[in-house]
């Protein structure tokens, strides 16, 4: 399953737009966004650093919708997190891993997405899943998507050397670089980013688990297994190639699979 996980199936593209609860003693990187109900009302609540939920209970959430400072060129605000104390910020935790949650609004299915941008903060961490990014889309003004453009490191850099101070400022442009996206502009406050990507499944770890390589990819996985037992074990190299060219070719099928699911040309007449 290892050999196989970084691989690209039809049967891992996924997306960060399910916005889970919020869960005591998880980490959470800078921007990850949850959903926190308070009197009836849902709302989501960004970490504006990374750090450690409390082990128990639920902090005080803040009802009031945060505001980020307002941009100048060069910054003169302090970066994020902000002050224990401002409007619109919930204190999680204490000591170095404590984190500043800032409301973000009520939260609107199909805009809030499970990870926000910071504002002043021009890098976003990606899912450790992540095995090929798709598309990254912006949300604007609370319900407008906007698709970024991918640009070279190197073109961004040369940009970055002045921050625009608009108020509503998001990014519309990224590069990849470090294991990390970048973003140009600066963002002026906390943007829902829809992430596309390509996901590395989790590997099966027990007899009762079912996921897509004991289902679709089962065969391939196991021809796989054999052929490592083949050779490293009883250090048969002919059977065990054989093997792993089997589990190739049920790989090769399911890519064939995925590409005739994003073949505009319809079913040629020799296959019905």
């Amino acid at each position: 399953m290892r050999w196989y996980q970084r691989k690209t199936f039809f049967f891992n593209d996924t997306d960060n737009s399910v916005v889970p609860p919020y869960v005591n003693g998880l980490f959470y990187t800078q921007g990850a966004t949850v959903q926190v109900t308070v009197s009836g009302t849902i709302y989501a609540m960004v970490a504006l650093n990374a750090g450690v939920a409390q082990t128990a209970g639920a902090p005080s959430w803040a009802t009031v919708q945060f505001t980020p400072p307002a941009q100048s060129s060069p910054p003169t605000q302090a970066f994020p997190p902000p002050p224990i104390g401002t409007p619109g910020t919930t204190v999680d935790n204490t000591g170095p891993l404590q984190i500043i949650w800032a409301n973000n609004g009520p939260y609107q299915p199909g805009s809030t997405t499970g990870f926000s941008t910071v504002y002043q903060i021009n890098q976003l961490q990606m899912p450790i899943d992540l095995i090929k990014i798709n598309l990254i889309e912006v949300t604007w003004q609370g319900n407008i998507r906007i698709p970024m453009q991918e640009v070279s490191y190197d073109l961004l850099r040369s940009w970055d050397t002045i921050r625009p101070f608009a108020p509503d400022t998001y990014p519309s442009w990224y590069a990849w670089y470090q294991q990390q996206v970048y973003l140009w502009p600066y963002p002026a406050g906390l943007f829902p980013v829809t992430l596309s990507y390509r996901s590395a499944p989790p590997i099966a770890v027990t007899p009762q688990t079912s996921n897509y390589w004991t289902t679709q990819f089962e065969a391939g996985i196991r021809y796989y297994a054999e052929g490592l037992l083949l050779k490293n074990l009883i250090h048969d190299s002919d059977a065990a190639d054989h093997c792993f060219g089997l589990s190739q070719i049920e790989f090769l099928q399911l890519q064939s699979q995925q590409i005739s699911q994003g073949d505009q040309q319809g079913t040629p007449p020799s296959e019905w």
